[in-house]
C-alpha cells in the first residue's frame, strides 16, 4: 500500500468463484479451479475511486499451479458465470505453486525486503520504503 496523507494506491486480489472441472486441461484430474482477479486501485479516504491494470488468474486445486488468463473476454464471461471451457491457449504458466518457481513475464517484481510484488518502474517499494535495485 503505498498512503500519502488522504489518498493511497493499492493492489487488490480477490477470489471471484470456485469452478468445479470433470477433467482439468492442465493435469487431466478432476478437482476445483478458482478465479483470482487482481488490479491496482487508488482510493480517497479509503475508498476505491479509479481501477486499473485488472488481471484474471486461475489457480488450480488438483496440480497446484496458477495460470494467467491471457484472453480479456473469456476472463471477463468467467467473471460473470459462464462455464466456458479453458484451454491451454487462453492462459500462460504464472506460478507452480509446488516448486515455487515463478514464470511469470508480467511487468513486476518482488521487493527482497519484505517480499511483496511491486512494478518493475518503481525505484522505492511503496511497501516498506526500501530503495529497489
Amino acid at each position: 500500500m503505498f498512503f500519502i496523507g488522504i489518498f493511497g494506491i493499492e493492489e487488490k486480489a480477490k477470489a471471484i468463484r470456485q469452478m468445479d472441472v470433470e477433467a482439468c486441461p492442465f493435469c487431466g484430474r478432476k478437482g476445483t479451479h478458482t478465479l483470482l482477479k487482481v488490479y491496482n486501485y487508488l482510493h480517497f479516504f479509503f475508498i476505491p475511486v479509479f481501477r486499473w491494470n485488472t488481471r484474471y488468474f486461475i489457480q488450480t486445486g488438483c496440480c497446484s499451479k496458477i495460470y494467467i488468463i491471457t484472453n480479456p473476454e473469456l476472463a471477463r464471461n468467467l467473471e460473470h458465470g459462464a462455464n466456458e471451457i479453458i484451454s491451454l491457449a487462453d492462459v500462460e504458466l504464472f506460478r507452480d505453486l509446488r516448486t515455487a518457481a515463478d514464470y511469470s513475464n508480467i511487468n513486476s517484481d518482488f521487493c527482497p525486503d519484505c517480499g511483496n510484488r511491486v512494478s518493475k518502474h518503481f525505484l522505492y517499494c511503496p511497501y516498506c520504503g526500501r530503495k529497489l535495485e
